[in-house]
C-alpha cells in the first residue's frame, strides 16, 4: 500500500494445474487432526471431516430391475457370491433392499413412522436370508403391514467394495403405484440393469416399463438372463430378438449392448470358486464392466470434486495464517488503518448479502407460484379421466354401478398422483436447479472478493478457489412411499340402487360419482402439493443457510484473524513473536500440502 492508501497489486502468479493425490483420504485425516489440535481452525476440521465422509461413502449405486422370475435375485446373489437373498417366492414390490459393503453380514430394517431401526447380525448366511423373508416377502409381510420403508445389508463382499447394489420395486408389482415409485426412485441411482430372461421372451408389461424408465436413468443397461437353457443358434436368436423389440417397442438405441448371462451357473461357480465357470456364466464380464468399470469412473470423478474442495479448505486455512502473520509484523498504526479499510469492504458484503437474499426470496416465491399454476391445471384433465373411467366401469356394471365405479377409480388414483409427483419433481428439480446455479455464482464471487480484499490490503499470497463452494454431499438415494387418497364418502347407496330402475340407478350413481371424484382430485392434488413445495422450500432454505454460513466462516476467518493478532499487539503480549514462529511452521506445512497438489 503507497502513502495515499491505495492498495498496491500483487505480483501475477502462474496458477498450477491440479493434481489430486492418490492418498487423498489419508490427507484427509491427518489435516483433520491437525486442525482439531488448533481452536482457531475446529470448523475447517468439520469441513475435512464431511469430506472425508463423502469420499468413503460414494459409492457407485446400481439399481437392477427385473420382473417376477427373471432371475434377479439369483443374479444378486451369484454377484455377493452366496444366497443371501430370497429367491422362488415373490417379494413384497414396496421395499427396496440396499446392498453394501461391510465387515460383518447385517439386516438393518428402516421403518415409514419413527419407530427404531431392527438391526439383525448373524452367521450362517441362511439365517440371515430367513430374517430378511419376515421382512421382505409378501407371505410374511402382506401389504406392507410392518411398515417398513426400506432395507438395508451389510456384506463382505469384494465388489461391494466399488458399489452399492439395490433390489428395487420394479417390473410386474402387484400394486402399480410402486411402478411408479420406482421410477421416481430410479434418478437417484448413477446406473440401473434391466434383467429379462429368454423364457419367457420379453413382455408387453416390461416393453411399457422400459419406455417409462429410459429417460429417467442416467444409464441403463441391458442383461439376458438363463442363456444356459439354450443353444447357441438359441442364444444368438434370443440376443437378436430382445435387441429387435428394445429397438423397435422401446425406443433404444440399436448399438446398446446387451449382455448374455446365466445367473444359476454364476451362483454355482462362486460357490465352487471354479473361476472357468464364472467366466462361462457372462458374470465376470458384467463384474467387470457395468460394475468395476463404472464404480471406478465414479469413484474418479467424486475423488476430484473432494480433492478440490479440500484444496480450498487448505488455501483458506493458509490465507488466514498468513493474514495473521502479517497483521502481527505490521506497525501499529498501518495495521489499525488496513483493517479500517478492510471494515468497509466487509459492510459492503454484507449489503450485498442482503440484496441477494431478497433475489433468493422472490425466485422461491416464484417457483412456488409456478407450482400452483401446474397443480390447478391438472384439476380439469384428472376429473375427466377419471370421470370416464367411473362411467365406463358403471355401464359395464348395471346392477351395482357406484360399486363398480369407485373401484374403478380407486385402482387408478395410486398410479396416476405417483406419475405426477414424479412428473412435478423432476419439472422443479430443473427449475430450482437453473435458478440457484445463478445465485450460487453470485454467492461465489461475494465470498471471493472478501478474501481478494484481505489479501490485497494485507499483501499476502491469495490463490483462486478451485471447487464449487456449495458442493453438495453424496446422498444415498432414498425411497419415499406416499398413501395417496382413495376413500370415498361414506354414505353407501348399494341398497338404494338394487330397488331402483336400471336408468334411474345409472343415472344416480354417475351424479354421485361426478361429485366424489371432484373431492378426491382435490384432495389428491392438495397431497401433491404440500409435498413438493416442502421439497421447494427445503431446496431454496438450505441454499440460504448455506449463503449465510458461508459468508459468515469467511468473514470470521479473515477479519477474525486480523483482530486477534490487533488484540494481541494491543496488549503487548511478550508472546507475539513466538506467536509468530508457531503460524510460519503451520503455514509451511500448509503450503507443503498445497503443493502436493499441484502439477508443475
Amino acid at each position: 500500500m503507497d502513502d495515499t492508501g491505495t492498495t498496491t497489486p500483487l505480483p501475477s502468479q502462474k496458477v498450477p494445474v491440479i493434481s489430486i493425490p492418490e492418498n487423498l483420504a489419508e490427507i484427509l485425516k491427518n489435516e483433520r487432526w491437525r486442525f482439531e489440535k488448533m481452536d482457531t481452525f475446529s470448523l475447517h476440521a468439520q469441513q475435512l471431516d464431511e469430506l472425508e465422509k463423502r469420499l468413503l461413502l460414494g459409492r457407485f449405486h446400481l439399481a437392477v430391475l427385473g420382473q417376477v422370475k427373471r432371475g434377479k435375485s439369483t443374479l444378486l446373489n451369484a454377484l455377493l457370491g452366496e444366497d443371501l437373498l430370497p429367491s422362488s417366492v415373490i417379494p413384497l414390490t414396496a421395499i427396496p433392499t440396499f446392498i453394501q459393503y461391510g465387515e460383518k453380514r447385517l439386516l438393518r430394517v428402516r421403518y415409514n413412522d419413527n419407530r427404531p431401526d431392527t438391526v439383525l447380525k448373524g452367521e450362517p448366511t441362511k439365517w440371515l436370508n430367513k430374517q430378511l423373508m419376515g421382512f421382505v416377502t409378501e407371505n410374511a409381510n402382506p401389504r406392507n403391514e410392518k411398515g417398513v420403508l426400506e432395507v438395508e445389508i451389510t456384506h463382505p463382499a469384494a465388489i461391494l467394495r466399488d458399489v452399492v447394489l439395490i433390489d428395487t420395486p420394479g417390473v410386474g408389482s402387484t400394486y402399480r403405484h410402486n411402478t411408479m415409485a420406482t421410477m421416481n426412485f430410479l434418478p437417484q441411482c448413477d446406473a440401473a440393469v434391466f434383467l429379462v430372461s429368454a423364457d419367457p421372451p420379453i413382455t408387453e408389461l416390461e416393453v411399457e416399463f422400459l419406455k417409462e424408465i429410459k429417460n429417467r436413468v442416467a444409464q441403463l443397461f441391458f442383461v439376458l438372463n438363463k442363456v444356459d437353457y439354450l443353444t447357441e443358434a438359441e442364444r444368438d436368436m434370443s440376443l437378436t430378438f430382445y435387441r429387435d423389440v428394445l429397438t423397435r417397442d422401446a425406443g433404444i438405441d440399436p448399438g446398446t449392448r446387451i449382455f448374455a448371462i446365466s445367473a444359476r451357473k454364476g451362483l454355482q461357480a462362486k460357490d465352487a470358486g471354479d473361476a472357468q465357470q464364472w467366466e462361462e456364466s457372462g458374470l465376470s464380464e458384467v463384474s467387470d464392466y457395468l460394475i468395476a468399470f463404472l464404480a471406478r469412473e465414479k469413484s474418479r470423478v467424486l475423488k476430484e470434486a473432494i480433492g478440490r474442495k479440500a484444496l480450498d479448505i487448505f488455501n483458506n486455512v493458509h490465507l488466514q495464517i498468513e493474514l495473521e502473520i502479517r497483521a502481527l509484523e505490521l506497525p501499529l498504526v498501518e495495521l489499525e488503518s488496513r483493517l479500517a479499510l478492510f471494515d468497509k469492504k466487509i459492510t459492503e458484503a454484507q449489503q450485498q448479502q442482503i440484496h441477494a437474499q431478497d433475489i433468493l426470496t422472490g425466485d422461491h416465491q416464484r417457483v412456488l407460484a409456478q407450482l400452483e399454476s401446474y397443480i390447478q391445471n391438472l384439476r380439469i384433465p384428472l376429473r375427466e379421466r377419471f370421470t370416464n373411467i367411473a362411467n365406463a366401469a358403471i355401464a359395464a356394471s348395471p346392477q351395482t354401478p357406484e360399486h363398480a365405479a369407485r373401484r374403478a377409480v380407486a385402482d387408478v388414483i395410486p398410479a396416476c398422483f405417483e406419475r405426477e409427483l414424479g412428473t412435478v419433481s423432476t419439472m422443479m428439480d430443473c427449475e430450482i436447479t437453473a435458478l440457484l446455479k445463478n445465485h450460487e455464482q453470485r454467492a461465489d464471487d461475494l465470498i471471493e472478493s472478501i478474501r481478494k480484499a484481505a489479501a490485497e490490503l494485507f499483501e499476502v499470497p491469495y490463490q483462486a478457489p478451485k471447487g464449487e463452494r456449495f458442493y453438495e454431499p453424496v446422498k444415498k438415494p432414498f425411497w419415499v412411499e406416499y398413501d395417496w387418497d382413495c376413500t370415498f364418502s361414506p354414505i353407501s347407496a348399494e341398497v338404494i340402487e338394487r330397488i331402483l330402475p336400471g336408468m334411474l340407478r345409472e343415472g344416480r350413481a354417475r351424479n354421485r360419482m361426478k361429485q366424489q371424484v371432484d373431492t378426491l382430485v382435490i384432495r389428491n392434488l392438495e397431497n401433491l402439493r404440500w409435498k413438493t413445495m416442502q421439497n421447494i422450500d427445503a431446496a431454496f432454505r438450505k441454499f440460504s443457510n448455506d449463503l449465510d454460513a458461508n459468508l459468515s466462516l469467511t468473514i470470521d476467518a479473515t477479519h477474525g484473524a486480523i483482530r486477534s493478532a490487533l488484540a494481541a499487539r494491543k496488549q503487548h503480549k511478550e508472546n507475539v513473536a513466538d506467536r509468530i514462529r508457531d503460524l510460519k511452521e503451520v503455514s509451511t506445512e500448509i503450503r507443503g500440502v498445497i503443493s502436493r497438489f499441484e502439477t508443475r
